[in-house]
């Protein structure tokens, strides 16, 4: 089974070990420094590869040197960029992300060309669609050309042949302002699973418990809604039945990308048929392992697997098994 992701791709310079952001006309000092290929759809991309996912990618980047990178980066693990478009005389978009001691992040972005992205760039590449098994929308708010209207027609129509739509579209600069609330009540009528953050899921929903943000969230049409909680692990919600999971205790390197490695995790069981359980201990797994390190930061399938066996709902899993003893990263 293959994922195709329509989504944001971009360069994150990622700042680490920042006690506190500046005051206007002030400055502060950070420990380390990096520089990655990323957005949204760039680190699902990453993990789903590294888990051995079939992926394709639909988005766009600009004719330079960031761009360049990004296309490199994503061919040499494998992910079919033939979607991803290059836009002549534009920039790539960056992210600033700024890092505090534990993990926690803060971001500034330029969209660059992210801006310019439509539903034009996807229509040319929509058999990138139709030969996969779940369509993932994810980065909406870095991508504004496309509109709520248009984002659910398009996860309508993949939905109509039959695939199961994902939709992760991160945090909303603006704060869910009322025209944003109505666009994302359009946008989940055509989403069969959610994967906000727990921030997120309460912003929207505007309910204060996990059982009732996903109840509110389902109502408006997802029949799975998954929850993100940071430290406080993951929750799921398919039609009544509900799950909670704790996360694994890590040293947290940074956690910028750290939702979307979960995302992945979540996907790799959904597409094998697990249980909820078995799938957001898998995710959780992966999302641990990534941001526990800085270097070679995507999990292979074997080490996620081999390590979430510590997940009463994963040893007991054949695939498990199977992955550790006949499987090679």
């Amino acid at each position: 089974m293959s994922i195709c992701i329509i989504g944001n791709l971009n360069i994150d310079l990622i700042i680490r070990n920042v006690p506190k952001l500046p005051a206007w006309g002030q400055e502060v000092m950070g420990a380390s420094r990096d520089q990655f290929s990323s957005g949204q759809a760039g680190y699902l991309a990453f993990a789903l590869r590294r888990l051995g996912v079939a992926t394709s990618l639909i988005g766009n980047v600009g004719d330079d040197l960031y761009g360049h990178q990004i296309l490199s980066d994503l061919r040499t693990r494998g992910v079919n960029i033939d979607g991803v478009s290059v836009m002549p005389g534009a920039k790539t978009g960056i992210s600033v992300a700024i890092v505090r001691s534990d993990g926690e992040r803060a971001f500034v972005t330029d969209l660059g060309c992210l801006a310019d992205f439509s539903p034009t760039l996807i229509e040319p590449h929509w058999d990138r669609v139709e030969s996969a098994a779940i369509v993932c929308l994810v980065g909406l708010f870095c991508i504004p050309g496309l509109s709520f209207t248009a984002a659910a027609g398009l996860l309508g129509r993949a939905r109509q042949a039959g695939k199961i739509t994902m939709l992760d579209t991160g945090w909303d600069p603006g704060n869910w302002a009322s025209e944003t609330q109505a666009g994302m009540r359009t946008l989940l009528s055509q989403v069969s699973l959610f994967m906000p953050n727990q921030d997120e899921a309460q912003a929207i929903s505007g309910q204060e418990t996990l059982d009732g943000m996903a109840v509110a969230l389902q109502a408006l049409g997802p029949e799975t809604v998954v929850i993100k909680c940071g430290e406080n692990g993951s929750y799921a919600r398919r039609g009544a039945a509900t799950c909670h999971v704790p996360p694994r205790a890590v040293h947290v390197h940074d956690a910028v990308g750290a939702g979307d490695v979960f995302d992945a995790g979540f996907l790799f069981g959904l597409q094998r048929g697990w249980s909820l359980e078995a799938c957001l201990a898998f995710g959780n797994t992966t999302a641990s392992l990534y941001i526990s390190r800085r270097q070679d930061r995507f999990p292979g399938l074997v080490e996620v697997a081999q390590t979430g066996r510590e997940y009463p709902a994963l040893s007991a899993l054949d695939d498990i098994t199977r992955f550790v003893e006949g499987h090679h990263d």
